[in-house]
């Protein structure tokens, strides 16, 4: 049987003469870097992403002006070959993500480049595609038996209700809680509050009249945190629903278990809903915590 190289209407790829150097006058890739350079070669770079909703994303850029892998020799493409497994493992390694997502589009661009696309189960798209549209926000009503206390000091013009969903749609209420609890009355740096999980984690907020009582969120690597109550509406079952909230959310997602960072004064709170400590103290923002995990 003939090689696939030689048969009718295949090209013999290892006669095809390098790529042209010369760059194309209105190509992006030839005349921008088209990301924050992380390396540089003669024939490739590659360059990081900085999307603060898709952190973990990355372009191979070939340098010289060819539109398809197939223009490449074969020296070329071996080359190109380890760049791309190279960028898979450094994004693996740095962002630990669940799946790497990796296209090369070029309909648009037609200069040779692939996309990284760092994936988690908790990213607002998972599992579709990035470029699809994020699934509405379903607010539920709070069951009366969960928060009978608090509803009673509720406006009557709206009753608790609840929603899990991504940063986008729900930091609008979660900022000012979080701010309030852990910036100001707990006094951890703002910096460290609101970080780059926050755009990849899954939220839960419980709001009434379109102010948070209590949030809380389910980072990729399966832990909670985050949780936060509004003083005035304490010790009244917000917490305990959050916190089941983010179970089911973990469970639906098909996580084997969770895991989180439990300040010392609501350990038995965690105890009561299934956790168990697995570490001693540590600080952690100048408070002292332990782990405490639960599997599913």
């Amino acid at each position: 049987m003939p090689a696939p190289s030689s048969r009718p209407g295949f090209l013999n790829v290892s006669q095809l003469q390098p790529a042209p150097i010369e760059p194309v006058k209105g190509c992006v890739f030839c005349e921008e870097v088209g990301g924050r350079l992380l390396q540089h070669h003669e024939d490739f770079r590659v360059v990081a992403i900085d999307d603060i909703e898709l952190p973990g994303c990355a372009r191979v850029i070939w340098n010289h002006h060819v539109a398809e892998l197939s223009e490449l020799n074969e020296t070329q493409r071996l080359l190109l070959i380890q760049a791309l497994h190279e960028t898979d493992l450094r994004i693996r390694t740095l962002h630990k993500p669940h799946k790497i997502n990796i296209a090369s589009f070029g309909n648009k661009v037609p200069h040779l480049h692939f996309h990284f696309i760092a994936r988690w189960k908790t990213d607002p798209w998972w599992p579709e595609s990035t470029w699809a549209e994020r699934p509405e926000i379903q607010w539920q009503g709070v069951p009366a038996t969960g928060l009978a206390e608090a509803t009673t000091q509720l406006s009557d013009s709206e009753s608790a209700r609840l929603a899990v969903s991504d940063w986008t749609q729900l930091r609008d209420r979660a900022i000012p809680l979080r701010r309030s609890v852990f910036v100001e009355e707990q006094s951890v740096p703002e910096d460290e509050e609101f970080d780059s999980f926050d755009s990849i984690s899954r939220h839960v907020v419980i709001a009434a009249n379109g102010i948070a009582l209590g949030t809380g969120r389910l980072a990729p690597d399966g832990r909670l945190g985050r949780i936060a109550v509004s003083e005035k509406q304490r010790n009244k079952g917000i917490g305990r629903l959050l916190v089941r909230a983010l179970l089911n959310e973990a469970q639906r997602l098909e996580f084997p278990a969770v895991h989180l960072h439990a300040q010392v004064q609501a350990l038995g709170f965690y105890e009561q809903l299934g956790f168990s400590a697995e570490s001693e103290e540590f600080m952690e923002c100048d408070i002292p915590h332990r782990r405490m995990s639960l599997g599913f």
